[in-house]
């Protein structure tokens, strides 16, 4: 769990982003959304621990700045939006997830093996596990990323815009394994560009507004925020009247 309590990060003496308070829990789906430059992937950022802030961010009641890399690292497991294409095969790269856990010069365990194949099997890829990095579709390095933060067997995962780059079909996957984590008790905050897929997949929604925070709703309760969403989006999200639709909410102006 992770709760949010006055943060402010600053860039230049200058405030860029506040949140005066927020819960992302464990075994939950959040969506964070909003325009691009609002501040979704400095709180990523600020709740991973890789960003200075005044105020209080704390992981399982421990504020986040004072635990150590490894420490956190076992707590909160986050993956960039820009996924490099190291020069290594797949199952290299899930095991890299479990270096919070024995470091460089430890041998991995029986544990360390089985939380490897475990997050190899989740995302589809133990097929792949000897396929360099480089050889591999879009999708599937995504994927094989989401493998390394599996591995790493945190509590929270925080993910940046983790469909930015995939077709629909991968998406869909995408978000069928995210719910297999939340099953397993896994707490997901993902900031998402798409609003129909944050509306139709998430437990709560937080929406960033020029750097403010909004506190998290249900998909329908922000639905009914019509000036909010028109506001930041230019559109409005209302519960599907078609049967046929692919998400139970649909944006219409």
């Amino acid at each position: 769990m992770i709760e949010v309590h006055d943060l402010t990060i600053r860039y230049d003496d200058k405030a860029v982003f506040r949140a005066e308070s927020a819960l992302f829990e464990e075994g939950k789906i959040s969506a964070v959304i909003g325009r691009n430059g609002s501040g979704k992937s400095t709180l990523l950022k600020a709740l991973s621990g890789q960003k200075m802030y005044s105020g209080s961010v704390k992981i399982d009641g421990k504020e986040c700045a004072e635990l150590r890399p490894m420490e956190r690292a076992r707590k909160v497991a986050y993956l960039p939006q820009i996924l490099k294409s190291a020069n290594m095969d797949v199952r290299t790269l899930a095991e890299h997830g479990r270096y919070p856990y024995h470091g460089s010069f430890r041998r991995p365990t029986e544990e360390d093996r089985a939380c490897v194949e475990k997050a190899l099997m989740i995302t589809g890829m133990k097929a792949l596990e000897e396929k360099n990095l480089g050889q591999l579709s879009g999708g599937e390095r995504q994927r094989a990323y989401l493998a390394l933060v599996i591995a790493q067997n945190s509590s929270m995962i925080l993910l940046d815009e983790p469909t930015s780059f995939l077709d629909h079909m991968y998406r869909e996957d995408f978000f069928a394994i995210l719910q297999e984590l939340k099953k397993a008790g896994k707490g997901i905050v993902m900031v998402c560009h798409d609003l129909e897929q944050s509306f139709a997949y998430s437990d709560r929604i937080f929406l960033m507004e020029d750097g403010v925070l909004h506190s998290g709703m249900t998909a329908a309760g922000l639905s009914g925020e019509e000036d909010l969403l028109r506001r930041n989006f230019g559109v409005v999200l209302k519960p599907s009247e078609d049967s046929g639709s692919l998400y139970p909410f649909v944006m219409k102006r």
